[in-house]
């Protein structure tokens, strides 16, 4: 079985406190692993743009990906991410919160998209809320922007990662109009009675054409992942995606498992979450598949660290490498 791990949010985002964060952290198979595979290093990358070139990519059209599995029949056009946020006040910056914290609910979204949607048609544009937590605009033609995915915003000042381009400023304006608009909504009236964060503004964001203009590759026959943009990469180049198992001593057969676990702790800031992901990780996953490595039940197993720049290849010769050194992935090369 030829089996590859991609690891994602592997570094700590705040790089001056990654040393800290990543003390006396024990994974002994993941460092037996690394230590004695063939590493491969390359510049560091974000996980989006590095699915992109795995996929064949020049850059993810998120929205359209995204949008085939939640609004079956959308129309064809240019579409934008427009996702509810919520913004906080921090001094003289307006600090970003994406939907996982809001719990936002579905009779919430269709209410607040029905009220933006009467603000922007004359502008020829579309709200569409398919799920709380993923909502997309419909645009007449693309708008030249360049944007910011949500996730490298969540907890930073929101400032330097507004969309760009020459119709930048009459895109602030009309997201100022339906913050306005978001501000007095019987919705975030409610919300704040019962103590709940208001959704007072949409983060535009990973816009393409819909249907595609040029299909990704899948790079494997089967992925495992549980991550909605993967899978809906995996789909639209016709690859075979399955659920993530529950760890690598159950899997049955080879492919790509993309393990998420890292994400949310890394995207919230949560240090204690993130070294607690990573143990998980080595128990149900860098464990068992060494086990099955060193007994050859695994033919060849690669890891993937888009942010630590590493790729690592292992096959079952490393057990006699005995003059290899375990290596947390942090300090390699």
């Amino acid at each position: 079985m030829h089996l590859h791990l991609v690891i994602p949010h592997g570094a700590w985002p705040e790089r001056e406190l990654a040393a800290e964060v990543t003390r006396d952290l024990a994974l002994p198979a993941l460092f037996r692993l690394v230590g004695r595979g063939r590493r491969e290093p390359h510049v560091p990358i974000d996980f989006d743009s590095w699915l992109a070139g795995r996929f064949g990519l020049n850059a993810l059209p998120v929205a359209p990906l995204t949008l085939t599995a939640d609004l079956a029949g959308a129309p064809a056009g240019y579409w934008l991410r427009a996702d509810p946020v919520h913004l906080r006040a921090n001094r003289d910056q307006l600090l970003l919160s994406d939907a996982g914290l809001l719990q936002i609910t579905q009779a919430e979204a269709d209410a607040l998209a029905a009220a933006i949607n009467a603000l922007i048609a004359e502008d020829g544009l579309t709200l569409h809320a398919p799920t709380p937590d993923r909502w997309y605009l419909h645009l007449p033609a693309d708008p030249q922007l360049a944007t910011t995915p949500l996730a490298a915003v969540v907890g930073r000042s929101i400032e330097p990662w507004l969309p760009q381009g020459s119709a930048a400023l009459r895109w602030h304006r009309l997201l100022n109009e339906i913050q306005m608009l978001l501000y007095t909504h019987p919705v975030n009236d409610a919300r704040f009675e019962s103590g709940q964060p208001q959704i007072n503004s949409l983060w535009l964001w990973g816009g393409g054409e819909n249907p595609l203009t040029v299909c990704p590759e899948a790079p494997a026959d089967t992925v495992y992942t549980n991550d909605t943009l993967v899978q809906a990469l995996v789909a639209a180049g016709k690859g075979r995606v399955e659920p993530l198992p529950a760890g690598g001593g159950i899997l049955k057969a080879g492919g790509m498992a993309v393990l998420d676990a890292l994400a949310l702790p890394a995207r919230y800031g949560d240090a204690a979450a993130w070294r607690e992901a990573w143990s998980q990780l080595e128990r149900d996953w860098f464990a068992p598949l060494l086990t099955r490595l060193q007994a050859g039940e695994v033919e060849r197993l690669a890891l993937s660290l888009p942010e630590l720049g590493l790729a690592v290849a292992t096959g079952p010769a490393l057990r006699w490498c005995f003059w290899r050194q375990p290596r947390a992935p942090w300090s390699a090369p």
